[in-house]
């Protein structure tokens, strides 16, 4: 039709490094846990540049130590079994800010996961399937995960990082009280006895 732009020839090369960086999905490139790529929306999610992502170990996005160390070996098992997982997490935006994500890993290499991965990121709320493969108790934590609403996901990502009721409330423009609130009830969503014993379950 006339004033329609013509179309691409079939037999013209898709261009896929230009796919990746438009996407409209969060995507990230793994080598033994370094960033090797990321696309545009990665970028704006973690609110960093290219140049201040590619090259760093992914333990600058999580919230500290513990947290990169017992999700990096968590899901070993499973992509070493299946070739992907899915799960819940806290992670850490460049600027500092605590935030939840659902998080997808994919490896080709069974042997050696980490030899090289793709990762998918989807901001906390969205809906997605579980890992395959996981236990009914870590599918019980999943689910929970998902259903905190938003304060609770803030509370908790204060509390992974062993802030305190009255430090929590300045961040969150709460009372200590509140928090203490939100934290009772974090505490018999995920069936946890104490703080402790919550924030290993939310670092699970």
């Amino acid at each position: 039709m006339k004033g329609m732009p013509a179309s691409a020839p079939l037999s013209e090369p898709i261009d896929y490094e230009q796919v990746f960086a438009h996407v409209p999905v969060a995507l990230m490139v793994t080598r033994q846990r370094v960033i090797t790529a990321c696309n545009q929306q990665f970028m704006d999610m973690f609110r960093a540049t290219s140049e201040a992502l590619v090259g760093q170990t992914v333990r600058i996005l999580y919230p500290n130590d513990v947290a990169f160390e017992r999700f990096g070996a968590r899901v070993i098992p499973a992509l070493k079994k299946f070739g992907r997982i899915t799960e819940p997490r806290a992670m850490q935006r460049t600027d500092g800010e605590l935030f939840w994500v659902n998080v997808t890993g994919v490896s080709e290499h069974r042997d050696d996961p980490y030899r090289e991965a793709l990762w998918f990121f989807s901001e906390m709320g969205v809906a997605t399937s579980l890992s395959g493969g996981a236990s009914s108790a870590n599918k019980l934590i999943a689910e929970a995960k998902n259903s905190m609403t938003r304060r609770e996901r803030d509370v908790a990502a204060l509390l992974i990082q062993n802030q305190t009721a009255k430090e929590i409330g300045i961040a969150l423009g709460i009372s200590p009280r509140t928090v203490e609130v939100f934290r009772g009830k974090l505490l018999k969503k995920f069936d946890a006895p104490s703080t402790n014993a919550l924030v290993k379950t939310l670092l699970a």
